[in-house]
Formats: structure tokens, sequence, C-alpha cells
């Protein structure tokens, strides 16, 4: 029994001793721990470690480990790349010179004379804030009115005037400045042709941030004629209207818009070629981020077309389609075909040739007109086939109008239904006719001069009267070119036709004011509103209207008086539809087209985005968004 006792104590004495044993080897391998940290630097392994692993790791044990790792790597790699990819934008900054080749001249950059010249309307339009303005999709939004509001009866425009912009002289822009532009511009010492616009309008001051607008008629589109640019009355004040034309500050003008004036180049003999704008630091709005924008005045197109191709200039104002050939490098260009609100027609005026009087003729005129071979072969197919006054992207728009789709047959059976006649001279009819012109009978001697005019071929006559018609336009390429073709559809349906060329600068005064044309190719501005009062309605016949036709219809009269009457869209939708309709069945002008605006701009041109526009100048309602110089940022 003590034997068997003793064993067991000396058991637990064993065991205690491998405890004693283990307890001592563990304080050693803590002791040894304690040293080799106090000797370490790190108690990371270094990479001079790490190549010992694998002694101590089996061959499974380190291809898992490598797997692993190079899992880690790939994952790391690639959600490394995807955060670079979603958060990293590039982004415009600022900088950067644009330069911009222009045919013309600069006279007035002055919103009061500045409509004179589409050159002097670009500078305007950066230079100058207006109450409201056209953004990059063509639609009116406010500018230095920060609100407004319509009275009930559409008859007063009440404006608060923002506040926080400043002239280019460090100024503050006011309701003051706001009241003498209208009241220049109404001025009639100032003679400005914005004038006739305002007949009728009132501005009164309400407060030191509110102007009031009086109207003695509703008129719809009022908000779009606030659109002018607002002048400093500090400056303009000290300067006698009679003189304002005059005015150095017509050149050097002081605005509150996105660019302001830094300087002008002249040559020798005094001619304006460079001028220079820079971006305005202090502008209210969205900042722009080219720093100048450069004006390059070019004599001719051929001069600007040079330009571009020697890279001596970044864009082009306007490129007509038929001279895209002279363009080389067209691969480091943009070409913008933006829509624009503009028609070119043939204008009747009956009074100077009786046969025009009967519409039959009218529209037998009309449906001998090939215009798709007018746009495919001059305008090479930018520009969009028009049938009416009013443009196919205008809310009133009328699809169902009556369209004169090209068919000579209708021609021929319309002119027969109005009485025309086809007889053929021949050359021994001619020689007679020249005989004729010596006898003594005032009849024959007119007769024999009638035939000798209209010379050998088939035409068309009616109580012994030919059908001529006398086709004047402006003497350029395109206009040039249409009246060439138009003569020829005419001519096939045996109406001589004459055409007349007139220099661009004549047109006004030597053909339209003078209504000295029998048809008279010409284009016309419907702008942003479709109100063709203007143009159609009876009381702007005449030397100072612009209804060139000199049409006259008293249920049109009234159509377009409650058109522009009512804020009612769809009111005013009904009234012009209906409109259309009579001017479609009476067609007192053959509509022709509607020409795209070719805008031309280098590829280091970023961030241009618009599709559409009111006026040429309007090309520039993005500006601010225009960018050269790019820079990279990441985006959390």
């Amino acid at each position: 029994m003590n034997s068997l006792k003793n064993k067991i104590i000396q058991f637990f004495n064993k065991i205690k001793g491998f405890k004693n044993i283990f307890s001592r080897e563990q304080a050693q391998e803590e002791l040894d721990k304690k040293l080799v940290f106090s000797l370490a630097k790190s108690r990371w392994p270094s990479f001079k470690q790490l190549k010992y692993v694998k002694k101590y790791l089996n061959p499974t044990e380190q291809l898992a480990i490598g797997v692993c790792l190079a899992i880690i790597l790939f994952s790391s790699i690639f959600s490394a790349a995807r955060f670079y990819k979603t958060h990293l934008q590039v982004i415009p900054i600022d900088g950067g010179d644009y330069i911009e080749g222009v045919i013309g001249s600069i006279k007035y950059i002055n919103p009061l004379y500045s409509s004179f010249s589409d050159l002097d309307s670009d500078i305007a339009e950066l230079v100058y804030s207006s109450l409201f303005k056209r953004n990059g999709n063509v639609e009116l939004v406010n500018d230095l009115a920060q609100e407004y509001k319509i009275s009930p009866d559409g008859k007063v425009y009440t404006i608060k005037v923002r506040s926080d912009a400043i002239w280019h002289n460090g100024n503050s822009v006011t309701v003051d400045d706001v009241i003498f532009t209208f009241e220049a511009i109404k001025n009639i010492r100032y003679k400005s042709p914005l004038r006739t616009a305002f007949t009728g309008v009132e501005i009164s001051k309400v407060d030191d941030k509110t102007i009031k607008f009086n109207l003695t008629e509703p008129y719809a589109a009022f908000l779009d004629l606030l659109s002018f640019g607002i002048l400093p009355q500090e400056l303009w004040q000290q300067i006698e209207p009679t003189s304002a034309s005059l005015a150095e500050l017509n050149l050097k003008p002081v605005g509150s818009g996105r660019y302001k004036f830094k300087s002008l180049v002249k040559d020798k003999s005094g001619n304006l070629r460079t001028y220079i704008l820079i971006r305005n630091e202090s502008y209210y709005g969205s900042k722009a981020h080219i720093n100048t924008v450069n004006f390059k005045l070019f004599g001719n197109l051929e001069e600007v077309i040079s330009a571009l191709n020697n890279n001596l200039i970044d864009g082009l104002s306007y490129l007509p389609e038929q001279d895209k050939n002279q363009v080389v490098a067209q691969d480091s260009l943009n070409f913008y075909n933006l829509s624009l609100p503009k028609f070119s027609a043939i204008f009747f005026n009956s009074k100077s040739n009786s046969a025009l009087t009967d519409k039959r003729v009218r529209q037998a005129l009309a449906y001998s007109i090939d215009k798709n071979k007018i746009i495919n072969e001059v305008m090479a197919g930018n520009a969009r086939i028009v049938d009416g006054p009013i443009l196919p992207n205008g809310f009133a728009y009328d699809n169902e109008i009556k369209k004169y789709d090209y068919n000579a047959t209708t021609s021929d059976r319309l002119l027969a239904e109005a009485g025309w006649k086809i007889i053929e001279l021949t050359a021994k009819d001619i020689t007679q006719a020249q005989v004729d012109l010596t006898n003594q009978d005032e009849i024959i001697k007119k007769q024999a001069e009638a035939k000798i005019k209209m010379g050998t071929g088939k035409w068309l006559i009616k109580d012994n009267n030919y059908l001529i018609i006398t086709l004047v336009t402006a003497d350029n390429q395109e206009y040039g070119q249409v009246a060439e073709l138009i003569a020829k559809f005419w001519n096939d349906i045996n109406v001589k036709t004459e055409i007349n060329l007139v220099p661009v600068n004549q047109i006004q005064a030597g053909v339209i004011k003078s209504r000295n044309f029998n048809g008279l190719i010409f284009g016309e501005m419907t702008g942003a509103d479709p109100d063709p009062y203007g143009f159609w309605h009876s009381s702007q016949i005449g030397q100072s209207g612009l209804n060139i036709a000199d049409y006259a219809n008293k249920e049109v009269d009234k159509l377009l008086e409650d058109g522009r009457l009512s804020s009612d869209l769809k009111v005013r939708k009904e009234k012009y539809q209906k409109f259309q309709k009579i001017i479609a069945e009476d067609e007192p002008a053959i509509f022709l087209y509607s020409p795209n605006y070719t805008y031309v701009q280098s590829k280091k041109i970023k961030g241009f985005n618009i599709r559409s526009i009111i006026l040429p100048s309007d090309r520039f309602g993005n500006i601010d968004q225009w960018y050269i110089n790019t820079g990279k940022k990441i985006i959390w």
C-alpha cells in the first residue's frame, strides 16, 4: 500500500518537474524574445529575413501563399484602375486664346446701332449684358433681370434687376442704366433702328432694384425685345445724342458682359485688323475659361479661308456650304451646321407685272420649281425645304398647309386655265419683226419689239402680251446660282425669265424700298417668336415696311393682330395656322428653303454645344463652357 502511494507521489513529482521545466523553457523563450526585440528596429520581418520563409514552409504552403499574394495584387491593381477611371475627371481650366476670322469692318459696338452689322452684334453680345439673353439652347433666360412678373392684362411687365452686376470700369450696374438705355433707344435723336420696336412702350422706376414697362396693348413676344445690351449711363450721358454714333466708346466699349475690351490693332492705312477682348474676372455669372477672344478682320472669304488653312485663326464665323471644299485639313476642324430661323423666298410684286395678279400664275410658277435640286446643287444639302412663312421648328407651324412640290404638268394646266397659250417664235419670225420695226403703225412696231425681246422659242402669250418676269436678287454666289436655276425652271414652262443681279449694298434702297422688281429672291430672319406681323400685315406695306410683296388681306390682318395680342400659345397657334393656310393658297411669295449656318472651329476648342441660333451672335451663347486647356481632378 505504501509502495503504491510512493509511486503515485513520484508520478506527480515528475509531472511537477516537467511543468517546472516547461515554465523554465517558456521563461527562457520570453527572455529570448525580449532580447531579440531589444536588438531589432521593428517587430515585422525585413525583406532579408523573408528569404528564409522557404525553410519553414513546404511546397504546398508556398504555392498557397503565392496564389493568395497574386490574387491580392491583381485585386489591388483592378480596384485602383477602376477607381482611377470612375473618379478621375478631365476638367476645363482657365487659359488659352481663341482667334476667329471674320469678314467686314467694326464700327458700332453699341446696342443702339450694333444690329446694322453681324460683326458688331457678335462683339456686342460678348461685351454687354441685357435684361434677358439666349442660352445655348436658344431659350430666353434671365440675365440682368433677376425676376419678373406680367400683369393679367399683359400690358405691364415688372422686372427686378440684379444688384451684383459690375461695369468693366468697376462701377455697379443700376436700374438707372437700364432706364437710360431704353430712353436712348426711343429718343429719335439717337437714330437707333430699335426705336420702332418700342412704339407705345413706356418705362418707369419702381425702386432702386425694380423697373416697370407699360404697353399700350399686349404683345406676346415682348420679353424677346428686351435682349438689347445695357449702356452705362455715367459714360454715355456725357455725349450729345446726335454725336453718339461718332463716340470713341463705340470702338472701345464699357459693358458688364463676360468679356471686356482689351485692345485693337490697325494697319498703316488706318483699317482695323485685330480686335481683342479679355475675360471679365468680375462677371456676375458663369465666368469664361478662355482668356481672350481675338477677332481677325479680312476683306473677303478667300482671305479668311486662306488664314484658316494656314492655321492663323482657330475659327471662321461663317462658311458658305459651297466653299467648304476650299478648306484643307478638315479632319482638324469641327463644322457645326446650326439651324437658323431664316428662309429664302421669291417675293412677287404684282403692281409691276399684271400677269402676277392672277394667283394661278403665281401657283404655276411655284409648282415649276424643284426645291430639292436647289438645295442639293446650290446649298450642297445644307438647308431644308420650307413651304410657308413659319418654319417647321416653330410652335405654330402647320404641316397640313398646301405644298407646292415640283410638278411641271400642274404648272402647264394652271397657266392654261389662266388663259395663257403657247406660241413658237422662229428665226423667220424674228427676221420679220426686225423689218416691222420700221413700220409706222405703232401697234405693229410694238409687237415687233416684243418678239425681238423674246427671241426664238416657245413662249406664253395672252391678249398679245408675252409672259416675262424680271427676277432680281443680290449679286452673291448663293443667290446668283439660285436665280439661274429658277430661270431655267420657268423657261421650261415657257415663261421668259430675265435675271438682274444687284450689288448687295444696293438691294435695300435700290430694289426693296422702291419695289423695283417682278420677283425678288431675298432672305428674311423670322426671329425667335414666329410673329409674322411685320412681314405680312397690310400696315407694313410701303417703303418703310417689311411687307415686301405689298400683300393685303383683311382676314390675315385680323389673325395677325389677334395672334400677337394673346399670351395663350394655344390661341396663337390657332391664329397662325389659319394665317399659313391663307398665305399658302394666295402664294404672294414662293418659299424655297431655310439655310443652315455653318460655323467652323478648330478641334482644340472644346465645349461648343449649340445646335440652333436665332442670330449669328447666338453662337456665343455658351462661350462660358468653351475651353482649350484641361486638367485632372479626383472626384470622390
